[in-house]
C-alpha cells in the first residue's frame, strides 16, 4: 500500500510538473536548451570513451596481450630481429605465444580488377596469443607455418563479403596472391586486428604464413619484425619484464659487437599500445564536458531560484495548507527532473549531430572511431545523467524555497518579503565563470599550440602532390634489377602524363610511415669510434626531390645515370652532415652503409621532419633504387615496394586514374593502394590535435556563452529587485553614470572573483592536456593573461543591458508604491 501511495504521488508530481512548463513555454525551452548543451555533449563524448576505451580489445584476456619493442640509442621503439625472437619463444618462461609479424601488401588478380591489398605475414602462434577464431574455417598450423610449405591465407570478413559475396565456398578455394595462388583456409572476423593496425586507416584483409627459417645468427642486428605475445597464468607485466631485461643484459654480454649500451626490450600492454597516446586525451575531455555540465546546471539552478522567489507566495499557500518541507522538495525535485528528461532527450539528438560529424571528419588517430555510436549503453548513462542533473540543479533551489519563512510572504501586499536567494545565485555565477576560465585557457593553449604547429617546416611542399603505393610482386620479379627496372618503367609513365610536373618513388613516405636506421662507416675515421652510428635509410628513384619539393642544399640530386653499374652514390640530410661531419664539406667523402661497398656522398638535401611535425629531423640517407641491394649477391633482392609522389598542376586527385592508367601499361597486374593527396597525408598526421583543438574550442565556446547568460541573469534579476533602491538614488540626485557604474562594478566583482578561482583551474587542467601541446608551456603567461581580459570583457558586456536597464528606470515609478 505505501508502494502505491509513493508511485501514485510522484506520479502526480510529475504530471503536475508537466502542467507548469507547459504554461510557461519560455522557461521550459531555454532550461531545456541549456541543459541539451550539456547532457548532449557529455552524452557525445562518453560514446567516443565507450567505443574507444570501454569496449574490450576483441582479444581473448586483452590484459594479458603483450607488445615487444625494442629500444635503442636514439630509438625509444623498434622492431625485434629473427634470431632475438626465436630467443624470446624459447627462454622466457614468463611468456606464451610468442610470434612475430610483419606488414606486407599483395596484387589481388582474378575475379575482377587487379586490387592491391594490405596483408599480415605472421607466425601460427599469432592466433593463439590474441585467442582469435575464425568465421568460418581454421587458422593454419605450425607445419603450414614453415618455409617451402603450400601456399594457405586466411581472409578478412570484409574482403570475404565485398570480393567474394560471402561465399562460403571460398574456404578450400583459392586466391591469386602476386599471381601465385594460395589456399584459403578461413575467414577471420572483421572486428580483429593486431595492436599496430589501430593507427592505420586500412587494415589486414590478407593474412599469410610469415614463414621464417632457421635465424640466421649473423642477422642478429638486423631488426625488422614486430612481436607480440601473451603473458602466462599467473604471470604479471613486472615479472615478465624482469625477466626480459635479464636476458637482453645477457645479449650485450654475449653479443657486444651488436648491441649498444641502451639496448633492450620493452613489454607494452596491447591496451596501453592502442590507447596509448588518445586516453589521457579523451580523459581530459570528459573533464572538460563535465565542467560544461556543470555550468549549464549552474544556469538553471539559477533559472529556477529565480522562479522560486516569483513562486515564493504560492509555496507559502502550500505550506499554509499543510503541506510539509519534504512534499514541498518533492514537488519542486519532479518539476526538476521533468526538465532534465526534457534536456536529456534533446541533447540525445545533438550528441547523434556530434558524433556523426566526427565519423565524418574520420580522425585518422582516434582507434576504432568508426565504432562510436549512440547504442544502448549510452542511452542508458544519458538516462542517468540526466536524473542527476536534474537533482544536482533542482535540489538546493527545492531546498531553498521550501525553507522560506511564511509570514513575511503572507503579509498584506507581500512587499515586505525578502528574497534570501541572492548570494547562491552569485556563487553559481562565480562557480561557472571559473570552470570557464579553464576550459577557455585548455582551448586557447590547444589553439596556439597548432598555429604553431601549422607553422613548422616539415621539409618538403604537400601542395598538389598525388602519393599511392605499388609493390611489385617477387614470383615476376626475382631480383634487384627487375624491381630497379619495372620502377624506372612506371616513373617514365607517371611523368608522361600531360599535368605532371615531377615524379619518383620513396620506401617510406614521411608522416606516413616509420623508418629504421642503418649502421654506418665514414672512411678515414677509426671503426672503434664509429660502432654507434647510424642513420634512417630511405630509397628513392630519381625525380622524387623535385616531386616532394624537397631542396638540394649542395651537391647534385640522384639521375638516371646512376645505375647499378655506376659508382655508389649516396645523398644525406643537413642533420646527419651536421653530425657526423662537423665543421666540414661532406661532398665527396666515403662511407659505407654496414658492411656494403663504399658509396659517395654527392650531395645535401634539406631535412624532413619524417616522424611528424612536432617530432625533430632525425639523421637520414638516400640511396638510389637502382644501386641499393640486400644483400652482396649479384642477384640479391632490392627495395620491392615504394610509395610514388606525383607533382601535377591544379587538383592532385584529378591525376588519380591517368596515374593508373600509367602503372598498367608497365603491368596490367599492379594494382594500387594507399592514394591519397599529400596534403591529406599531413593532415592526418595532426588529427589528434585539430580534433582536441575543436572539441575544446567548442566546450569551450559553449561555456563562456552560459557564464555569459548567468552573469547577465544574475546581475538582471538584481537590478530588477533593486528596482526601487535605483528609483530613490535617482530621486535624490544620482545621476545615470553613478547607476550603471553601480551596475557594471556588480557584475565586474563576480567575473574578477570567477577569474580568479578559474585561473588556478586552468593551471592544473592545463597540465591533462600538455600532451597535445607544441612549443606552448602549460602555464603560458600571455594565454592566460588573454583569458582573463576576455572572461571580464564578456562579463562587462553582459552586465551592460542590464545596467543600461537601470538608468532608465523613472523615480516616480519606482516610488509610487512607498
Amino acid at each position: 500500500m505505501g508502494r502505491r501511495l509513493l508511485v501514485s504521488t510522484l506520479l502526480h508530481d510529475l504530471r503536475f510538473g508537466v502542467r507548469l512548463l507547459v504554461k510557461q513555454p519560455g522557461f521550459a525551452l531555454i532550461t531545456t536548451l541549456t541543459l541539451a548543451l550539456g547532457i548532449g555533449a557529455n552524452t557525445a563524448i562518453f560514446g567516443i570513451v565507450n567505443a574507444v576505451l570501454l569496449k574490450p580489445l576483441p582479444y581473448q584476456e586483452p590484459d594479458r596481450v603483450v607488445m615487444l619493442w625494442s629500444h635503442w640509442i636514439n630509438w625509444k621503439r623498434t622492431w625485434v630481429s629473427e634470431p632475438e625472437l626465436a630467443d624470446y619463444q624459447h627462454q622466457a618462461r614468463s611468456l606464451e605465444h610468442v610470434a612475430g609479424f610483419t606488414t606486407a601488401s599483395f596484387n589481388l588478380t582474378g575475379g575482377g580488377e587487379p586490387e592491391r591489398i594490405r596483408a599480415m605475414q605472421v607466425q601460427a602462434d599469432m592466433f593463439a596469443a590474441l585467442g582469435a577464431r575464425p568465421l568460418l574455417g581454421r587458422v593454419f598450423t605450425a607445419d603450414e607455418d614453415r618455409p617451402g610449405h603450400d601456399h594457405v591465407a586466411l581472409i578478412s570478413e570484409g574482403l570475404w563479403r565485398v570480393r567474394f559475396g560471402s561465399s562460403p565456398s571460398i574456404v578450400g578455394g583459392a586466391i591469386e596472391l602476386d599471381g601465385t595462388p594460395y589456399t584459403v583456409l578461413g575467414v577471420l572476423p572483421a572486428s580483429l586486428r593486431l595492436p599496430t593496425e589501430y593507427a592505420t586507416r586500412s587494415t589486414a584483409q590478407v593474412w599469410v604464413p610469415l614463414a621464417l627459417g632457421p635465424p640466421d645468427p649473423n642477422d642478429r642486428g638486423n631488426h625488422g619484425l614486430n612481436a607480440l605475445g601473451r603473458l602466462k597464468p599467473g604471470a604479471t607485466l613486472s615479472q615478465g619484464q624482469a625477466e626480459i631485461d635479464t636476458m637482453t643484459r645477457g645479449f650485450q654480454q654475449t653479443f657486444a659487437n651488436t648491441y649498444d649500451p641502451e639496448f633492450g626490450l620493452t613489454l607494452v600492454p596491447a591496451t596501453a599500445e592502442v590507447y596509448g597516446e588518445i586516453e589521457p586525451a579523451l580523459l581530459a575531455l570528459v573533464g572538460a564536458v563535465g565542467a560544461v555540465l556543470l555550468i549549464a546546471c549552474a544556469n538553471v539552478a539559477n533559472l529556477l531560484l529565480a522562479r522560486s522567489d516569483a513562486r515564493q507566495k504560492e509555496i507559502a499557500i502550500r505550506a499554509a495548507l499543510g503541506a510539509g518541507r519534504s512534499r514541498l522538495v518533492s514537488q519542486l525535485m519532479a518539476e526538476s527532473v521533468v526538465l532534465s528528461l526534457l534536456g536529456g532527450s534533446a541533447g540525445i539528438a545533438l550528441a547523434w549531430l556530434l558524433t556523426h560529424s566526427l565519423i565524418a571528419a574520420d580522425p585518422l588517430r582516434i582507434p576504432r572511431v568508426a565504432d562510436v555510436t549512440i547504442d544502448a549503453r549510452v542511452l542508458a548513462f544519458t538516462t542517468l545523467l540526466s536524473l542527476a542533473t536534474g537533482v544536482l540543479f533542482g535540489l538546493t533551489p527545492a531546498l531553498h524555497a521550501a525553507g522560506s519563512s511564511l509570514q513575511p510572504v503572507l503579509k498584506e501586499g507581500g512587499r515586505d518579503a525578502r528574497v534570501t536567494s541572492g548570494w547562491l545565485r552569485r556563487v553559481l555565477v562565480v562557480a561557472q565563470i571559473a570552470a570557464s576560465v579553464a576550459l577557455v585557457a585548455a582551448a586557447m593553449l590547444l589553439a596556439r599550440s597548432f598555429a604553431r604547429l601549422q607553422q613548422v617546416n616539415a621539409g618538403f611542399s604537400a601542395a598538389h602532390v598525388l602519393t599511392l603505393r605499388t609493390s611489385l610482386p617477387p614470383t615476376r620479379y626475382r631480383d634487384g634489377a627487375a624491381t630497379s627496372s619495372a620502377f624506372r618503367d612506371i616513373a617514365l609513365r607517371l611523368r608522361e602524363i600531360p599535368s605532371v610536373q615531377a615524379a619518383g618513388g620513396v620506401s617510406g613516405l614521411p608522416l606516413a610511415s616509420t623508418r629504421g636506421d642503418w649502421g654506418i662507416v665514414i672512411e678515414g675515421r677509426p671503426v672503434d669510434s664509429q660502432r654507434s652510428l647510424a642513420a634512417d635509410w630511405q630509397v628513392v628513384t630519381p625525380g622524387y626531390f623535385a616531386a616532394m619539393g624537397i631542396p638540394i642544399k649542395s651537391g647534385r640530386a640522384f639521375t638516371d645515370a646512376d645505375t647499378a653499374d655506376a659508382p655508389g652514390v649516396i645523398l644525406i640530410n643537413e642533420t646527419m652532415a651536421r653530425t657526423f661531419w662537423p665543421g666540414e664539406d661532406p661532398i665527396g667523402r666515403r662511407m659505407r652503409m654496414g658492411g656494403g661497398g663504399p658509396l659517395t656522398v654527392i650531395g645535401i638535401v634539406g631535412d624532413v621532419r619524417h616522424l611528424g611535425l612536432d617530432h625533430e629531423a632525425r639523421t637520414e640517407m638516400y640511396r638510389p633504387v637502382a644501386q641499393f641491394r640486400f644483400g652482396s649477391r649479384p642477384n640479391a633482392e632490392g627495395i620491392s615496394s615504394l610509395t610514388w609522389a606525383v607533382r601535377v598542376d591544379g587538383d592532385p586527385t584529378a591525376a588519380t586514374a591517368f596515374a593508373r592508367e600509367a602503372i598498367r601499361r608497365v603491368d596490367p597486374g599492379l594494382g594500387l593502394s594507399d592514394v591519397a593527396t599529400m596534403e591529406r597525408v599531413v593532415s592526418d598526421s595532426t588529427s589528434d590535435r585539430r580534433l582536441g583543438l575543436a572539441l575544446f574550442a567548442l566546450l569551450g565556446g559553449l561555456a563562456l556563452t552560459l557564464a555569459a547568460i548567468g552573469v547577465y541573469g544574475v546581475v538582471a534579476y538584481s537590478v530588477a529587485q533593486r528596482t526601487h533602491e535605483i528609483g530613490v538614488r535617482m530621486a535624490i540626485g544620482a545621476r545615470p553614470f553613478d547607476v550603471r557604474r553601480m551596475v557594471l562594478s556588480e557584475g565586474f566583482r563576480l567575473a574578477a572573483i570567477g577569474v580568479l578561482v578559474g585561473s588556478g583551474l586552468a593551471v592544473v587542467g592545463a597540465r591533462a592536456i600538455r600532451g597535445l601541446l607544441f612549443q606552448v608551456s602549460a602555464t603560458d603567461p600571455l594565454t592566460f593573461a588573454s583569458v582573463a581580459i576576455a572572461l571580464l570583457a564578456v562579463a562587462a558586456a553582459a552586465s551592460y543591458v542590464p545596467a543600461r536597464r537601470a538608468t532608465r528606470v523613472d523615480p516616480i515609478v519606482a516610488l509610487r508604491g512607498e
